[in-house]
């Protein structure tokens, strides 16, 4: 490869590759925050955030699960809660309870909250 080797072709495949990538996240984050609303119908919380890899542009992959945190979710409703988004969106879910956990105040610094409708 000399001088004149040109990575155009294969620069153009990267960045459409990436551009769909983003807007799967951008999709499946719709998807999930449509889910937290069906989920509120069902079981009682005050706050709900996304975070992780899910809320950072290109860092979200095909293999990747998504972080959710609650607050106020019951201990009883805990593993409902996963196991209800999981389902809805077809993707694995981690799943914390934010009162006292060592992540709070950064989840709810650079989280995305999910905003019940009135």
């Amino acid at each position: 490869m000399g001088p004149g080797f040109s990575t155009q072709l294969l620069d153009g495949v990267l960045e459409r590759e990436r551009a769909e990538r983003e807007g799967r996240r951008i999709q499946l984050i719709k998807k999930v925050f449509a889910a937290i609303a069906r989920l509120a119908q069902e079981i009682p919380f005050e706050e709900a955030y996304l975070f992780g890899s899910i809320v950072k542009t290109q860092r979200f992959s095909k293999g990747s699960d998504v972080d959710i945190g609650f607050v106020g979710v019951r201990d009883e409703d805990f593993f409902k809660a996963m196991s209800f988004i999981s389902r809805e969106i077809g993707v694995e879910v981690d799943v914390i309870q934010l009162e006292g956990h060592r992540l709070e105040a950064r989840v709810k610094r650079e989280g995305l909250k999910w905003t019940r409708k009135v």
